[in-house]
């Protein structure tokens, strides 16, 4: 037991020896953040790296959108198809116009296809679309649409969202709201949709001509285009100074509510990243751009400076040493990590590697290979997995350590017993004896 607790000490100091305290390098620069709620994750290793207030509830602003774009995608339709905005949504659109809210010039009555109503809402986040794809997937009932707004939002684990508009106009007031982390997990699945990603990583897209966009807005419009609508994402765009190349989408939103908002995902060094931006100042900063993309843009550089995915636990050092019984060869066997965990960390990380669920001793025969126990890893302090650990060397049973042992439960008390046995006998003999030649003394003639 002695030797099995020295083994441990060992291995934890081993991987304690360049430990400094918990969570050393996970806060960002001071000034970086500027916002009232941030979620960043690492899609690679499942991490959270960084996070403020990312369960309060907030307005969602044209965040909102992704819902509104994820439910077009995943309902099958054709985005080739032909829609008509009706008469319908004709209050929707005065509203809209009454609110000040964005919108990509569609007109009731116009015919649109689906994927143009998809380009506009994402793109240039246009209110009226958002109105249009909920009322062509809702068959002309918005309600019914916001319904199933909320439905994919549960199934998605939003816990504190609530959608009552296709768009995010409408705020808390109305009861349209959500959480940085909601946002976060809608942002996810929008990710996961290549249709989707390829129209948010657009700059730009030429509306086609329609029965009521009958001729081009500009001489560079190519044939059958009318207008061209272009990202309200800056960090996308080469021409504009917050431009980072590793942005991948998603989305902005503002309301005087809500703030400056911004749902976004990087790929940069084989590595994938979510980050959610809410509540940013409704003032500009100083070179004209919002705090929500200065806020993206630390929060990025910073996390791709200073974070990398690595492989733990070592598996071609052991774990942990573990006594074994009844093998001549060892005392000891090494147990090894027997697969790794993918996991996030720093140039100034603490890993530890703790075994969990280990005997005192094993017992030969041992098999390498033979899975022993689990250990669990640690990064900073937090949990990231755990992994099986399995036997490094064979060690074979002796037959005679083993019934040496096994034996030695009865050797004592057969031994003591014995003794006291033979010195009975032994007593009784000499007690024979004793009688004897004085029975031998008594017969003799005198």
């Amino acid at each position: 037991m002695k030797r099995r607790i020295l083994s441990f000490a060992l291995a934890l100091a081993a991987a304690l020896c360049f430990a400094l305290p918990a969570a050393a390098g996970w806060e960002p620069p001071a000034g970086a953040v500027n916002a009232e709620a941030v979620y960043l994750y690492n899609l690679d290793t499942d991490t959270v790296v960084y996070e403020k207030n990312a369960h309060e509830v907030r307005a969602a602003a044209s965040l909102t959108k992704m819902m509104t774009a994820l439910l077009l995608a995943e309902s099958g339709a054709d985005l080739a198809q032909s829609y008509t905005i009706p008469e319908s949504l004709a209050a929707e659109f005065d509203r809209i116009q009454a609110e000040n809210g964005s919108d990509a010039d569609l007109k009731i009555g116009e015919t649109v296809t689906l994927e143009s109503l998809l380009y506009a809402c994402l793109l240039p986040s246009g209110n009226d679309a958002a109105s249009a794809i909920a009322c062509y997937l809702g068959g002309g009932d918005l309600q019914a649409f916001f319904d199933r707004m909320n439905q994919r939002a549960a199934e998605l684990g939003c816990e504190n969202t609530n959608f009552v508009c296709a768009h995010g106009l409408y705020g808390l007031e109305y009861g349209n709201r959500t959480t940085a982390y909601d946002m976060f997990l809608i942002a996810r699945a929008f990710r996961e949709n290549e249709t989707l990603m390829e129209v948010a990583c657009q700059t730009g897209y030429w509306m086609p001509l329609t029965n009521l966009h009958t001729v081009p807005e500009s001489a560079d419009a190519p044939a059958g285009a009318a207008y061209y609508i272009t990202t309200t994402n800056v960090m996308q765009r080469p021409d504009q100074e917050l431009y980072r190349s590793y942005i991948r989408g998603i989305k902005t939103g503002f309301t005087n509510e809500a703030g400056r908002c911004f749902a976004s995902s990087a790929e940069s060094g084989g590595m994938t990243w979510l980050l959610v931006v809410m509540g940013a100042p409704v003032e500009l900063a100083p070179d004209g751009f919002n705090y929500a993309f200065h806020t993206t843009a630390n929060l990025y550089d910073w996390a791709l400076a200073n974070f990398w995915p690595v492989q733990l636990p070592n598996t071609e050092t052991p774990v942990v040493n573990v006594p074994v019984a009844w093998c001549a060869g060892a005392e000891t066997v090494g147990l090894y990590a027997a697969d790794t965990l993918t996991a996030l960390q720093t140039s100034v990380s603490r890993v530890e590697v703790v075994p969990e669920g280990l005997p005192d001793r094993l017992e030969a025969p041992v098999k390498a290979g033979q899975t022993v126990g689990a250990a669990a890893v640690y990064v900073d302090g937090e949990r990231v997995g755990a992994v099986e650990l399995v036997a490094g060397s064979d060690c074979g049973r002796s037959l005679w350590l083993y019934y040496q042992e096994r034996l030695g439960l009865f050797f004592v008390p057969a031994l003591l017993g014995a003794a006291l046995a033979l010195a009975l006998v032994l007593a009784l003999a000499v007690r024979a004896a004793r009688r004897a030649k004085g029975r031998r003394h008594a017969a003799r003639p005198r």
